[in-house]
């Protein structure tokens, strides 16, 4: 037989007689020997690593000799981190592996024999994925039934579709919990932490104005509206940056708000160079502040993020550079995001896949920055005659941040959002951003449910439909 790596499998390979697969990892115990008694106490029980030894035979196959075979066979086992790994005889379990050592072979012409060694550092196998869905009820509570076919104990995961506002949600077991948020008495006042003041989907023109100026640069160009988002048709000409830029009013000035920018960059090929600028506008149409995602580099995949309190010259950057793995911005469709309350700066930029990536955040106190916001600007550039990078601002929100000050609880999802519990990884996401501060309070809880039917119940059971995964674990 073969066996199936990162849902692959060659036919080049396959497992002989002597495939070691304990019936369950090793487990030590730690013992505490009491003077003058025999034998000891178990204080702690440990579950080991798991290891798989499997003999293989491996040969040469149509253009690949052995020793193409050896490069191919390094190329598919040899990843970052453990994959799924499947025998023929047991096709519904699955290791969670990681090549470890080497593999010798004892080679006769095209031919090769050694030993594959598989670390499991989760010691248990799983079974297929089972799903249990429920939508809202009309009451405030529902229970919602979980089976876990496994052998041991598993940590299940929650996506909860938001269909009215919720200030917490509470996931109750037999015997513990998990909560985010909290909820309200009657004392206390709902509050919206923030309010929508402008969401443009960026779909038309229609109410932006040109702009007169911008950071380095001059503005020449235009925008095109499209179904995605704001284009550039046109960077006009310039010996340094050089591009179109248009603004727009907002219905009310902010003394505290926050303001969001979701926008597509990326360079089709590495000679590709760009950037997108949203700056903050007084009532007087200056700037004091500005978000930037860019790429300065010929010849080099360098996606870069700015947040930036204040103007250029003597300005603060709350944020500047790339995030601890650059590769996460090569392909950017994602968000940036300035706030400001009570003259506290929080910045904030993440890559969207299904959830954040690469996230870059940072906050600084500056209370002399203190104009209200009455516009925004954006911008769009090319350097010289270089190659333009691919750029799109697909959607700009501007939202009021309201007192939260009192007795007041503010809402921590509204309708169409959705939260995600994962309870293996102790993951809480709303809308794919990390929200793990909002776990409600240090009883609650990433808690496993155990073998067989649980029952939990979900609150407040009128606001949420759930989708909940679980995947057995066996010995």
């Amino acid at each position: 037989m073969s066996f199936y790596y990162d849902n692959i499998t060659k036919s080049y390979i396959r497992a002989l007689r002597g495939v070691e697969r304990p019936s369950w990892a090793p487990i030590e115990h730690e013992i505490i020997e009491v003077p003058g008694s025999a034998g000891g106490i178990a204080v702690e029980k440990k579950r080991k690593v798991r290891i798989l030894y499997v003999p293989v035979e491996v040969r040469g196959i149509g253009a690949l000799n052995l020793q193409k075979v050896k490069e191919d066979l390094a190329k598919w086992l040899i990843k970052d981190g453990p994959r799924n790994l499947v025998f023929p005889d047991e096709p519904d379990r699955v290791y969670y592996a990681e090549l470890t050592g080497e593999l010798n072979l004892e080679e006769v012409l095209d031919k090769g024999k050694g030993l594959l060694t598989f670390i499991c550092a989760d010691p248990f196998k799983y079974g297929p994925q089972l799903t249990f869905t429920k939508s809202a009820s009309t009451s405030g509570t529902f229970t919602l039934i979980m089976t876990n076919p496994g052998t041991v104990e598993a940590y299940p995961e929650f996506k909860f579709l938001v269909k009215k506002p919720i200030t917490h949600l509470d996931i109750i077991g037999p015997d513990k919990y998990m909560r985010i948020g909290r909820p309200v008495t009657v004392e206390e006042t709902i509050v919206n932490p923030t309010e929508t003041i402008l969401s443009d989907t960026m779909r038309t023109l229609i109410g932006w104005t040109n702009a007169h100026n911008v950071d380095g640069g001059v503005i020449s160009g235009s925008f095109q509206a499209t179904e995605n988002g704001f284009r550039v048709s046109n960077f006009g000409t310039g010996e340094a940056w050089h591009g179109p830029a248009l603004q727009k009013s907002v219905s009310q000035p902010l003394q505290d708000f926050q303001v969001v920018m979701q926008c597509t960059f990326y360079s089709p090929s590495n000679d590709g160079v760009g950037r997108i600028e949203l700056y903050l506008l007084d009532e007087n149409g200056n700037a004091f502040g500005k978000l930037a995602f860019k790429d300065i580099h010929r010849y080099e995949y360098k996606q870069q993020a700015e947040a930036r309190v204040g103007p250029l010259f003597g300005g603060t950057f709350i944020i500047a550079g790339q995030p601890a793995d650059p590769k996460m911005f090569d392909f950017f469709t994602g968000i940036l995001r300035l706030k400001r309350v009570k003259g506290k700066w929080e910045a904030y930029v993440a890559n969207i896949s299904n959830q954040h990536v690469g996230e870059m955040q940072g906050s600084i106190l500056d209370e002399s920055v203190s104009a209200n916001l009455a516009g925004i600007k954006i911008h769009a550039a090319v350097s010289g005659q270089n190659t333009p990078a691919y750029m799109t601002v697909n959607h700009i929100w501007v939202e009021k941040v309201n007192d939260l000050s009192g007795a007041v609880v503010p809402n921590i999802a509204q309708p169409g959002d959705e939260i995600v519990m994962d309870f293996k990884k102790d993951l809480i996401l709303i809308n794919g951003e990390d929200m793990k501060k909002l776990k409600g309070d240090f009883i609650s809880s990433f808690f496993p449910i155990k073998p067989g039917d649980t029952a939990l119940v979900i609150s407040p059971g009128d606001a949420v439909d759930v989708e909940a995964k679980v995947r057995g674990p066996y010995h």
